[in-house]
C-alpha cells in the first residue's frame, strides 16, 4: 500500500445543524489545550504542572457571504443564531475523519475592500469538545 505524505485541504467539508456549508473557505483549529494548573512545591528545583480545564476557545470558519435565497449559508446560520439554541457542527477531511462539537452559533459580514469578494464568519462558542471519528478503510 502507498502512503501518500501530507493532505490536501480540497474537499474539507462543514455542516452545521446538519447543514452543509456551501462556500467555506477557511476553518479553525480544531481542538485546544487545557489550562495549566501549577503543582510546583518548596523543594521543587523546576516548575511542573498538570492539565487544568480544557480551553478550546469559540470556533471560526470564513465563508463567502451569500443572501441570496433562503438556503444561502448566511440566511441559514443567522436563523440558528436568532434560535439561541445549541447545535451540531461536523467538520469532514478529505480522508473521512470527522470532527464533531456543539455549540451557539454567531455569524455576521466582515469588513470588504476594494477589489475582493465579501465575506462573512462562523463563530461556534463550544458547548462539548471535538469528538473524532476515524475513516474506515
Amino acid at each position: 500500500m502507498a502512503t501518500v505524505q501530507g493532505l490536501a485541504s480540497i474537499g474539507i467539508t462543514v455542516a452545521v445543524n446538519s447543514v452543509g456549508m456551501n462556500y467555506v473557505q477557511d476553518i479553525g483549529d480544531i481542538g485546544g489545550s487545557p489550562s495549566e494548573l501549577d503543582a510546583t512545591c518548596f523543594n521543587d528545583s523546576m516548575k511542573h504542572y498538570v492539565p487544568g480545564v480544557q480551553d478550546t476557545k469559540s470556533w471560526e470558519c470564513t465563508y463567502l457571504f451569500d443572501n441570496a435565497d433562503a438556503a444561502s449559508d448566511f440566511r441559514v446560520l443567522k436563523a440558528l443564531q436568532d434560535a439561541k439554541s445549541i447545535v451540531p457542527v461536523t467538520v469532514t477531511f478529505p480522508d473521512g475523519t470527522k470532527f464533531a462539537s456543539t455549540g451557539y452559533v454567531n455569524t455576521y459580514a466582515v469588513g470588504a475592500k476594494v477589489d475582493e469578494l465579501i465575506t462573512a464568519k462562523l463563530v461556534m462558542m463550544l458547548q462539548s469538545d471535538w469528538t473524532v471519528t476515524n475513516p474506515t478503510a
